[in-house]
């Protein structure tokens, strides 16, 4: 018999974020491998199934309350019970009562890095769950050797009992494609062309606000450039409606904010894209800009925190303050990069969610007791999972 492993899937609830694509590509992978029999709880099964079509051992059950504090003290350790869960996978937070081993995934401790970015209540709330989670895991990953090193500075404890399984890029990413067709489609789709691109949830860490001030302090928008921010607002920044509010009806029609793109749309919007940028102030990990990079799109990243694993942008790797973003941002519109097929091809080495997901499935199978398997071939056909009542 197979052990049971329960994934919170709560992230596929609620708008896109860095930790849905984490646990979608993690468990798809996982999954193909075949050495678990997944149990992915969520308050809409089947919206969850759709994320994983011709899945083969998982199931996707329900929650039955929305009240985040009657699912930690009752419905999870009575679904543990009720599935005989062996282990069950959280982010960021377990509930307090355990009956089966608990594994979570820290992906961050920015709001002990950068507490001004944040309020006080959501500092309070956030550090107490996450480091009593923390305290009583069973084992504990993260995404990068950064986030690692705050959880060991801010929680105390010790570096060999956290593992890093970091993101990864989907293979989506790599593919070939035609710039004029996508460029065409952008047009015909969303009404914009000559654009630059931020991709990314808008709070004031992630920076939007330097990002447009550069563009409107280089006058970009004489240059026929659009600026298009894709992203919901996740913490309110009233300055980007105080800038836009006495700009010209013109220069308006050239910035746009985009929320709910699919997939599919916003790797076309990445193809499309003479430039991308991402100034955030700080990233436990930092995908986008990994996916523009995968796509051989001119990019500036920033060279804080996580990100500074990203040197492979050469000298479009910078220090997110507006100088530097308007000096970098002139210079690669004016020179197109010779190294892009160079850079795609570190992240394809580098960031592989294949080398990510068996990581993982290792540090499963150790901590559930049972000896090494002898791996699957993925896409072995077995009858795939129901969706469960």
């Amino acid at each position: 018999m197979m052990p049971k492993i329960f994934v919170d899937g709560r992230v596929f609830d609620t708008e896109y974020q860095g930790t849905r694509t984490y646990i979608h590509n993690l468990y798809k992978i996982i999954d193909n491998i075949g050495d678990f029999e997944i149990f992915l709880a969520s308050c809409n099964p089947e919206n969850a199934a759709g994320f994983f079509p011709g899945s083969h051992n998982i199931r996707f059950i329900p929650y039955n309350t929305v009240s985040k504090l009657r699912r930690a003290l009752y419905e999870l350790p009575e679904m543990m019970t009720r599935y005989r869960i062996d282990a069950a996978h959280y982010q960021y937070v377990a509930p307090p009562r355990k009956n089966c081993l608990h594994i979570v995934t820290i992906h961050d401790l920015l709001f002990k890095d950068f507490p001004g970015e944040f309020s006080l209540a959501y500092r309070m709330t956030k550090s107490a769950a996450f480091y009593l989670s923390a305290k009583s895991a069973d084992l504990i990953t993260t995404v990068s050797a950064y986030s690692k090193k705050a959880i060991v500075r801010h929680f105390s404890i010790p570096e060999n009992n956290i593992h890093v399984v970091p993101n990864g890029v989907s293979n989506f990413y790599f593919e070939p494609f035609d710039k004029e067709k996508a460029a065409l489609e952008v047009w015909e789709k969303f009404g914009f062309q000559h654009y630059i691109l931020y991709v990314s949830r808008i709070e004031p860490r992630k920076n939007q606000l330097d990002l447009l001030k550069a563009y409107l302090d280089l006058k970009l928008y004489d240059q026929g450039k659009s600026l298009v921010f894709v992203g919901k607002t996740s913490i309110p920044v009233p300055q980007l409606k105080e800038i836009m509010q006495p700009l010209s009806e013109e220069i308006k029609r050239k910035i746009f904010f985009l929320e709910d793109i699919s997939n599919d749309d916003l790797r076309l919007l990445y193809q499309a894209t003479e430039l991308f940028v991402y100034p955030s102030k700080g990233e436990g990990f930092g995908i986008p800009p990994l996916e523009a990079g995968a796509l051989g799109i001119p990019t500036i990243c920033s060279n804080t925190t996580a990100m500074e694993d990203f040197s492979f942008f050469g000298d479009r790797h910078i220090h997110p303050d507006i100088t530097q973003l308007k000096a970098s941002i002139s210079r690669a519109l004016a020179e197109q990069p010779s190294n892009l097929r160079e850079i795609s091809n570190t992240i394809r080495r580098r960031y592989g969610w294949e080398k990510a997901a068996f990581t993982m499935n290792e540090l499963i199978w150790k901590k559930v007791g049972k000896p090494h398997p002898v791996f699957n071939t993925p896409g072995v056909s077995v009858k795939a999972s129901p969706v469960l009542d």
